[in-house]
Parts: structure tokens; C-alpha cells; sequence
């Protein structure tokens, strides 16, 4: 079993990479590196974006709100610590599903300027959310470690883990 910090932290890397190619296809549609008849072409990689996200984000989402958001509550007095970010699981999921209506759709709405501003406003939000959200989640581990028996730990671990291992 491995320790929650590493079944976090592995977790976060694969959403950081998504990051990642969420800020390259907004920065290709400021350019003149992808104009609106261009766009079409891109379709391909951004239903893969959009299947990464929709296949690993959203079930680790789904994990840290059954597992994490409840034992931060406990931990933390019952604060309402965990509303903030099941808010942003909310934006987060609608942003993605977003995402599918330029990928699902006919691609040659693709074409007309106004599709590729509002596919890049719905990837710089993502991208912006995400990177914040992520942050934040990171800040939450060393205090579950630390409030935590290694028992409660373990099994907190195990519960992410086995999402994970669902999803491969």
C-alpha cells in the first residue's frame, strides 16, 4: 500500500500533465497558430483532453469527495472546510462536459471565429480552476497526515488508490 502523500501526489501529476495540454491548445487559439479552419484539425486532441479528464479527473473527484471531504470535516471540526472546493468539483465537471459540446459536435462549427473564442475561454477557465484547485488540494495532505492514525491514513490511501486501479 502506498502512503497517502504518493497516491496523492501520483494522482495530481497525471491531472498536472492534463493541465498542461489545457494551456497549450488556449495558447495555439490566441495565435496564429490555429486559426478557426485549423481548429477542425485539432478535434482529435482535444477529445483526448477531454476523455482524460472525463476518465481520470472526474472518478478522482468523485474519490476525494466519498473519502477526503468527509474526514477533512471531521478533522477540522466540521468547518465547512470541504464546501469551497465541492463548488469548484461542480465547475469543474460542468467546464469538462463543456468541453464535449466543441468535440461532439460537427466539427465544421468549428470553423467560425466565435466557436474558437468560446472553446478558449472554456479551456483558460479549466486550466485556471484546475491549476488553483490542485494547489489547494496539496495543502490538505500534510493535514490529514498529521491528524490522522496511520491506520485512517492508510485506509484514506487505499480508498483513492482504488479508484484509481478501477479506471486502469
Amino acid at each position: 500500500m502506498q502512503p497517502l502523500t504518493r497516491v496523492s501526489h501520483e494522482h495530481h501529476d497525471l491531472l498536472w500533465r492534463y493541465l498542461s495540454q489545457l494551456s497549450d491548445l488556449a495558447d495555439c487559439l490566441n495565435s496564429d497558430c490555429l486559426d478557426s479552419a485549423q481548429l477542425v484539425t485539432e478535434v482529435p486532441q482535444l477529445r483526448k483532453v477531454r476523455d482524460g479528464l472525463t476518465n481520470w479527473l472526474i472518478p478522482h473527484m468523485d474519490a476525494v469527495e466519498a473519502a477526503v471531504h468527509p474526514t477533512l470535516e471531521r478533522l477540522l471540526a466540521e468547518r465547512g472546510t470541504s464546501v469551497p472546493m465541492a463548488v469548484e468539483h461542480q465547475e469543474i465537471r460542468r467546464l469538462v462536459a463543456a468541453l464535449g459540446t466543441f468535440t461532439d459536435d460537427d466539427p465544421a462549427a468549428l470553423a467560425d471565429r466565435m466557436a474558437v473564442l468560446a472553446l478558449r475561454r472554456v479551456l483558460l477557465r479549466l486550466h485556471a480552476l484546475l491549476k488553483t484547485h490542485l494547489s489547494e488540494e496539496e495543502l490538505y495532505i500534510p493535514i490529514l497526515e498529521e491528524r490522522l492514525t496511520p491506520a485512517q491514513e492508510a485506509a484514506l490511501a487505499r480508498a483513492l488508490d482504488h479508484q484509481a486501479a478501477e479506471r486502469l
